[in-house]
């Protein structure tokens, strides 16, 4: 019988936090054991699941599954305490330092993921796009104290999935242009999630130097200028990529190049055809393609999709779990 890991997820007002709420429902390794939410102390969690249709798994309602749990209010000293295997902070940026601190310090838990961008540029971390991952950086993580992993940005993953296969291929600087759904700006009240802002509506913001132009800038070690919009639509993102490359290319030589470079994960899947939204919602899959080229080869125009939710948040931190559990298992 399987080892059952107990896991923990501060922060689970957010959209994130109940996606991945979702997701580990039928988890055969895994045991949500408490949750946390200062605004939401002492409500049922089915509650809060409940107000969403869309929480829906293996033809149970949320309501069902999560029906004994209610949510806690707990202090970093307080979690720390709790010996939970992996714990999941899924607040706003720069809320999470007292909760690694203190889970450092009582060196007790295996693995803490962070959602927030608070340690995507630090080097003791591990920065993950599952997908992207050096698995020896796993193998090689034997300091004290949790495993440490920093969940990429959802514009990010989809710009740095683009971008991964063509790093050596490409000079000067590269232009995202991305749309997102008003998920993407949380859930506290903003112009960028006001359905009557949105209406019929797209709205340009953080023109300059966003904090995912930076994370991909960094991870990457490239210049990248990055354009996000949000529109009405709930979920989903769609990245316009543009860039120039060092030599000419044919598009049969882009197309077969991505290919093989993703031959092996079944979640990125490289199209003909341009993708688009409605291609992506509701799963775990980031499409690549419509690969566009000029005429002497060297200037690329191609379109990235994902669910920021999902793939872009909530899926991807339960596949870096998994490939710590994994790790684990045959080590």
């Amino acid at each position: 019988m399987n080892k059952k890991y107990t896991l923990g997820i501060i922060g689970v007002r957010g959209y994130v936090g109940r996606e991945l709420l979702a997701l580990l429902a039928n988890h055969r390794d895994i045991q949500v054991d408490w949750v946390s939410s200062r605004q939401l102390e002492g409500s049922p969690l089915s509650d809060l699941l409940g107000k969403d249709q869309s929480f829906k798994f293996s033809g149970l309602s949320a309501e069902h599954h999560y029906r004994q749990v209610t949510i806690e209010n707990l202090t970093a000293e307080m979690v720390a305490k709790q010996n939970t295997d992996i714990i999941v902070l899924a607040l706003p940026n720069g809320l999470a330092e007292p909760f690694v601190k203190a889970l450092e310090d009582a060196a007790k838990s295996l693995l803490v993921i962070d959602l927030s961008a608070d340690y995507r540029f630090t080097d003791d971390w591990i920065y993950s796009v599952p997908e992207l991952l050096n698995l020896e950086k796993l193998s090689l993580h034997t300091v004290s104290g949790p495993i440490k992993i920093s969940n990429p940005g959802c514009y990010a993953t989809a710009m740095q999935i683009a971008l991964a296969p063509l790093v050596k291929h490409i000079q000067g600087r590269v232009n995202c242009f991305g749309i997102s759904g008003y998920s993407g700006a949380g859930t506290t009240p903003s112009a960028n999630n006001d359905p009557d802002k949105l209406k019929d509506n797209i709205l340009p913001y953080g023109l300059i130097e966003h904090l995912h132009e930076k994370e991909v800038s960094y991870q990457l070690n490239m210049p990248i200028s990055f354009s996000p919009h949000v529109a009405e639509f709930f979920r989903g993102i769609s990245m316009t990529v543009q860039l120039e490359l060092t030599e000419s290319w044919t598009l049969d030589s882009i197309q077969k190049h991505f290919k093989c470079f993703y031959a092996n994960d079944v979640g990125i899947k490289v199209t003909d055809s341009i993708p688009n939204i409605q291609q992506v919602i509701n799963s775990n899959n980031c499409l690549v393609g419509g690969f566009k080229l000029s005429e002497d080869g060297k200037r690329l125009s191609f379109v990235s999709c994902l669910d920021n939710l999902l793939k872009g948040a909530a899926s991807q931190a339960l596949q870096n779990i998994n490939l710590v559990l994994d790790n684990r298992k045959s080590t």
